[in-house]
């Protein structure tokens, strides 16, 4: 558990929310598959969200996070200087291949 994250942000497009929300992120675990959505107005609050979703985890799992998977979205750029202090591996995905963060990707699809 936690050995993996993977995370991906998604456009709702012309679909709002009734909070008025435009985006979803999610966070899922590698090993069990547990996912967190985080429904967000804008892109720079996916950081805030990762860093209440990581202290939500470790918490009640007892547990560190060793990995972090994403695409090279710019929303994620924030994310490398907290897992760099932290000691957290961030693993970014090749340019133009989307179906390297394929669990995200997948999740994503369903919810959708």
């Amino acid at each position: 558990m936690l050995g993996v994250i993977h995370t991906d942000l998604v456009d709702l497009k012309q679909t709002m929310t009734r909070g008025g929300k435009n985006y979803f992120v999610t966070f899922i675990d590698d090993y069990s598959r547990y996912t967190k959505v985080y429904l967000i107005k804008n892109k720079d609050e996916a950081f805030d969200m990762f860093l209440s979703y990581k202290t939500k985890v470790e918490n009640q799992l007892d547990k560190r996070m060793k990995r972090i998977r994403s695409d090279r979205g710019g929303e994620y750029v924030s994310f490398n200087d907290y897992c760099v202090k932290e000691g957290i591996i961030h693993e970014v995905t090749p340019p133009y291949s989307p179906e390297s963060n394929g669990v995200a990707k997948r999740k994503n699809r369903t919810l959708k």
